[in-house]
């Protein structure tokens, strides 16, 4: 899915697509670049290709103030073809999952011990991953206790922080489509939504963190629960009160921290109505 570029970060109800582009670097231009040394910047990558957020205003100079977006590096070397995605949390896999069409949606199973996990589930007939009229299920016996519930609940994903500046990362939910049935701004209350940060680790043999900064300088702000709580408003969910990078390094994954974020439709049943929920996640950086 290719999504036109902005100065910001988008997630969509299938994934989170950074909008950025750049060759992977060998080495870390953060110790060398004037810009970044001078002014700060904010670096995000999937271990493969990078952007930067700049406090610099290339376009008519001088400085983000404290409190203003960060600007995206453009006409700028490193710049090339290509995007930042989310990754499967823990691995350098690509996070995108594909939609089900008009006539599919994800696979539903039945609950019958009340732990929210499916104990009877479809045959998928076709092995698309998705619920269709070509599936089915044996015969079995309804009680009370017995729940519908997606068999796929929550999405794990990850994508890599590096700076020189302190900042503060928003984000904001937005609905997509047309309003009607599922798709209703009431029901993203029923989206959870999680995040935090992973400090060091060694992700398909990616290791990172190793050259970032220690110390207690991370901040979690607000009670953030589903994304209802950052509908319709860039919110501020995390605070870095330092630089990530601590000193010099030859690759930029050993300066960097991965930033985990998790949200899922667990709390689903059949009085919601039904169709297509449709969303985006947009995370934006802030001069801080």
């Amino acid at each position: 899915m290719k999504i036109p570029r902005s100065n910001s970060l988008k997630a969509l109800f299938t994934g989170l697509s950074l909008l950025v582009s750049a060759p992977a670097a060998s080495a870390s231009w953060l110790d060398s670049d004037f810009y970044c040394r001078t002014y700060g910047c904010v670096v995000v990558h999937d271990g493969f290709t990078f952007d930067v957020y700049d406090n610099y205003v290339f376009a008519t100079g001088g400085t983000v103030p404290v409190g203003g977006r960060m600007i995206p590096w453009t006409g700028n070397p490193f710049q090339g073809s290509g995007g930042v995605n989310p990754v499967l949390t823990g691995s350098r896999t690509e996070g995108f999952h594909a939609v089900p069409l008009q006539d599919q949606s994800m696979i539903l199973g039945f609950d019958t011990n009340g732990d929210g996990v499916p104990d009877r589930l479809p045959f998928d007939g076709n092995s698309n991953g998705f619920l269709d009229a070509g599936d089915s299920m044996d015969p079995f016996a309804l009680t009370v206790g017995t729940s519908l519930v997606a068999a796929d609940t929550s999405a794990q994903r990850s994508f890599y922080l590096s700076s020189r500046t302190d900042f503060y990362v928003t984000a904001e939910a937005r609905m997509l489509g047309s309003p009607g049935g599922l798709n209703a701004p009431a029901q993203l209350d029923n989206v959870g939504f999680q995040y935090g940060v992973t400090r060091r680790g060694n992700d398909d043999g990616m290791a990172f963190g190793a050259n970032s900064r220690n110390g207690n300088y991370i901040r979690q702000i607000g009670a953030i629960n589903d994304l209802g709580d950052i509908l319709g408003t860039p919110t501020r969910i995390l605070e870095f009160r330092n630089s990530i990078r601590r000193r010099d390094a030859t690759s930029l994954p050993s300066q960097s921290v991965r930033f985990d974020y998790v949200y899922g439709f667990g709390n689903y049943d059949l009085s919601m109505g039904d169709g297509h929920l449709q969303y985006e996640i947009e995370f934006d950086f802030y001069n801080r």
